[in-house]
C-alpha cells in the first residue's frame, strides 16, 4: 500500500520506458514486505533530475544509458570502485548527499565466477558502454587478456 511512508526508488535514463526494472524491483519489494515503489524516470535534463532526487527524498536510483558517465560531475561522494571505473549505475541519496556506486562489475563477475575461474583467461567483451567498462575493469583486475569489440572504434579505445 502506498502511503506517506512509502520509499521511492527508480531508474533514470533516456529512453527508459521499455525497462523491466520497475516490474522486477516492485515484485522484490512486495516479496520482502518493503513499503517502497520503483519507477522509471525518462530524463531530459540530468542536472535538474538530480536536484529533484535530492529535494524529493528519492532514496536511490539506478542509472542507465546515456547517463552512466555523464552523471559523475553532479554527485557528492564517490565510492572507490566507481571512481576507478569512471562509470556509475547506482546513486544512493543519504540525507541529500548523492553517493555514486558501480555494481555492474561485481554483479557480472560474481555470476561468471560461480561457473569458472576468470583469472588469466582471454575474454572478448562485446560493447564499450558504461556496463562494459565496469566489467572490463574487473576482468583486467583478474589478469584477464581483454579484447573489446564495439560498433564504433573511438569508444573501444582508451
Amino acid at each position: 500500500m502506498i502511503d506517506g511512508r512509502t520509499e521511492l526508488y527508480g531508474i533514470i535514463g533516456n529512453p527508459i520506458r521499455h525497462s523491466l526494472s520497475p516490474m522486477i524491483h516492485n515484485e522484490a519489494f512486495k516479496r520482502l514486505g518493503w513499503n517502497a515503489v520503483y519507477l522509471a524516470f525518462e530524463v531530459k535534463n540530468l542536472e535538474e533530475a538530480l536536484r529533484g532526487i535530492r529535494e524529493l527524498g528519492v532514496r536511490g536510483v539506478s542509472v542507465t544509458h546515456p547517463f552512466k558517465t555523464k552523471v559523475i560531475p553532479f554527485l557528492d561522494k564517490v565510492e572507490k570502485l566507481a571512481k576507478k571505473i569512471g562509470a556509475v549505475n547506482t546513486i544512493v541519496n543519504r540525507e541529500g548527499k548523492l553517493i555514486r556506486y558501480n555494481t555492474d562489475c561485481d554483479g557480472a563477475l560474481e555470476a561468471l565466477e560461480e561457473k569458472m575461474s576468470l583469472r588469466w583467461k582471454k575474454v572478448v567483451l562485446l560493447g564499450a558502454g558504461g556496463a562494459a567498462r565496469a566489467i572490463g575493469f574487473g576482468l583486467m583486475e583478474r589478469d584477464c587478456q581483454l579484447i573489446i569489440a564495439n560498433r564504433s572504434q573511438d569508444r573501444g579505445i582508451g
